[in-house]
């Protein structure tokens, strides 16, 4: 600001006030709905987590797994990126639960999930389908590379240690595999998830006692 601005500025500061002065109020209003805009957005991040989730085994439940198959087809269509599902149900089941009980089944089904997660990479997508039926998505792998994924996870079976009616029981949690690369043969992503899981069944059957 030159010299005669300042004196200009000084001689009549008097004469200029705020055209729009600050309301105290208005202020701690604005404040107060921002926090609440704030809010409400977590509680509706929150809330889309959890119509994801699987309240079991914290893996995505089949809404979120669908949605995320979904997207990789996307991706598939317009990079081309190479994406194998796989698909994977427990042996005998249904034995565990009419023997031991559903709290037992359940921990099977926790083991599993936390198997997965410690043997798979932290850039693939797990959910749990229903029941004891679970996939994953291996984005930017092939059917060779998931064929030693898949040998990876064969390789040791969890073990679910219980205690039942005074006895220390040990329970090998076996299951069957299947899996399919995407490919334009397939068609849409139901088919894809049908391929996969006709070769799981395949493998159940031939495990079957």
């Amino acid at each position: 600001m030159q010299i005669s601005q300042k004196l200009f500025y000084k001689r009549y500061q008097h004469d200029f006030t705020c055209a729009a002065p600050i309301n105290r109020d208005e202020s701690k209003t604005t404040t107060v709905l921002l926090e609440e805009i704030s809010r409400l957005k977590r509680f509706i991040s929150d809330l889309e987590i959890e119509n994801r989730t699987d309240i079991l085994t914290g893996l995505l439940n089949r809404r979120g797994f669908i949605a995320e198959l979904n997207m990789a087809w996307d991706r598939w269509v317009r990079y081309a990126v190479p994406t194998t599902l796989i698909m994977l149900d427990m042996n005998r089941f249904k034995q565990i639960n009419d023997t031991y009980g559903h709290d037992v089944g359940d921990k099977a089904l926790k083991l599993i999930a936390v198997y997965l997660q410690n043997n798979l990479r932290s850039t693939d997508i797990l959910g749990r389908l229903g029941g004891d039926e679970f996939a994953v998505i291996l984005p930017h792998t092939n059917a060779e590379e998931t064929q030693q994924i898949v040998n990876k996870l064969l390789e040791a079976i969890p073990v679910l240690q219980i205690s039942w009616q005074q006895q220390h029981i040990s329970i090998s949690l076996e299951f069957a595999l299947g899996f399919s690369e995407v490919n334009a043969a397939l068609g849409p992503p139901k088919a894809w998830l049908q391929a996969a899981d006709l070769q799981m069944y395949q493998s159940k059957a031939a495990t079957a006692d």
